[in-house]
């Protein structure tokens, strides 16, 4: 099996060279367009738990598995939001995944949710859980934005609503951005600290601004 990624980075696609016997886990509504004999089978991965802590996470309940009945079988996949798709090879590794960011993964990659703690859920705004990836396999993951992987070896800080994922070898904290005043005019809000060492892939775009930036726009009706 191969793959290629196109269009990078603004609306990157994936497409995955399948030969017979090889199969792909999706997100539901991933598939852009696929060879005929690709069989596709929709479930719960994991059982109805595995399932609930998926959705608590922000992702599908459901997930598409294919599999290449035949040899030389394409699958294309697009992520919902414009942006990038990155691509990591897992070797017994852990990633721990921002809501949204999970594209697709081969079978053997377990992707299940990591409560991050109630101080860090209230101030992040971003959700209780987070995505775990486990495994040996390939992992796809996407962006809104271009992603950039950043080497951490010590401290570093990232806006909540530019992180991709992280390396499970790297610690967090949610923190405010200076003192009451910052917080409140600075634009920038909250921001996640990460210590020691390991890698964290970060998106050029963040959706909340997006949407903030948007909401002025939008029609008001009238009584």
């Amino acid at each position: 099996m191969r793959h290629e990624i196109h269009n990078k980075p603004d609306f990157a696609s994936l497409h995955v060279f399948m030969d017979k016997g090889d199969q792909i886990v999706t997100e539901a509504g991933a598939m852009m367009s696929m060879s005929t004999d690709l069989d596709l089978q929709t479930n719960m991965k994991g059982g109805v738990m595995g399932a609930l802590k998926r959705a608590v996470g922000g992702e599908s309940v459901f997930m598409n598995t294919y599999t290449a009945e035949k040899e030389e079988q394409r699958l294309d996949v697009a992520p919902a939001s414009p942006g990038d798709i990155l691509h990591l090879p897992m070797n017994d590794t852990t990633v721990m995944v921002q809501r949204g960011s999970y594209l697709c993964s081969t079978p053997d990659i377990t992707i299940d949710t990591k409560f991050q703690g109630l101080k860090k859920t209230f101030l992040s705004g971003e959700g209780a859980f987070l995505l775990q990836a486990i495994g040996t396999g390939d992992l796809w993951l996407s962006s809104y934005g271009a992603i950039h992987q950043i080497d951490i070896d010590g401290e570093y800080i990232v806006d909540t609503g530019h992180i991709v994922a992280f390396d499970n070898t790297v610690e967090f904290d949610i923190k405010k951005v200076g003192g009451l005043k910052s917080l409140l005019f600075s634009g920038e809000g909250l921001v996640c600290e990460f210590s020691g060492r390991g890698r964290v892939w970060i998106q050029t775009r963040n959706s909340g601004a997006l949407a903030a930036f948007l909401s002025p726009f939008r029609p008001v009706k009238s009584n």
